[in-house]
């Protein structure tokens, strides 16, 4: 018999989120995606249950927090939340709480978008937030955890990112010189992630810190 999986996603409604959530639903191996958002998300696929919440307070969330596969897509950018307190919250301190609870919930495996390049020793204040993220969720002892770390994410978004969106067509240009060891840097668009965390989920993976170069490779295969 099929083994059938409820999968939890936090961050729905953003970029990468919104294809795995509509990769998950779409997904035989799932019977039941929910979400748990702060603005309602609206989709009558008979396997959604959407709840809104405060993700900072787990009063709002603790009970609906419950099922197989954790995934959590949530961010923000500095031009967006340019107070560092604020930054780091979001970064840091919101996924790692609610890992908190899931684990508490009984939750085997977690799977979380980060960053190429994430690390608690970086001088960079985006990447050092993400790696200690990362490390902060990996000591809570999930049976299984995955940190995905694409390079700069493709695709349109719906809010103004100028920088961003400037940088993305340098990539474009600089993309194919990417060769080698520096593959890992080319742009990678969101389904690719999205497909990724879904097989790792899944399957398993061997590495728990999924570079973007081996994300493209897990979703072609």
């Amino acid at each position: 018999m099929l083994m059938k999986y409820t999968a939890v996603v936090i961050g729905a409604s953003g970029l990468t989120g919104s294809f795995l959530f509509e990769q998950l639903l779409e997904n035989s191996s799932y019977d039941k995606v929910i979400s748990l958002s702060r603005k309602r998300i609206i989709h009558k696929h008979p396997k959604h249950q959407n709840h809104l919440v405060e993700l900072f307070n787990p009063e709002t969330y603790r009970e609906y927090l419950k099922g197989d596969h954790l995934f959590i897509c949530t961010g923000t950018t500095q031009a967006k939340t340019p107070d560092p307190k604020d930054y780091y919250r979001i970064e840091h301190d919101l996924p790692v709480g609610i890992a908190k609870e899931a684990k508490a919930n009984g939750f085997s495996k977690v799977i979380v978008i980060s960053a190429l390049g994430a690390s608690p020793s970086s001088k960079f204040m985006y990447n050092r937030g993400k790696g200690e993220m990362e490390r902060d969720i990996e000591a809570l002892g999930f049976k299984e955890n995955y940190f995905v770390q694409p390079a700069l994410i493709g695709g349109n978004r719906s809010e103004k990112r100028p920088f961003e969106s400037f940088w993305k067509k340098v990539q474009k240009i600089i993309d194919p010189l990417l060769i080698g060891p520096l593959k890992k840097y080319r742009t990678i668009h969101p389904t690719v992630i999205a497909t990724s965390m879904m097989v790792v989920a899944l399957n398993g993976y061997p590495k728990s810190r999924i570079e973007s170069d081996e994300l493209k490779s897990i979703a072609s295969d």
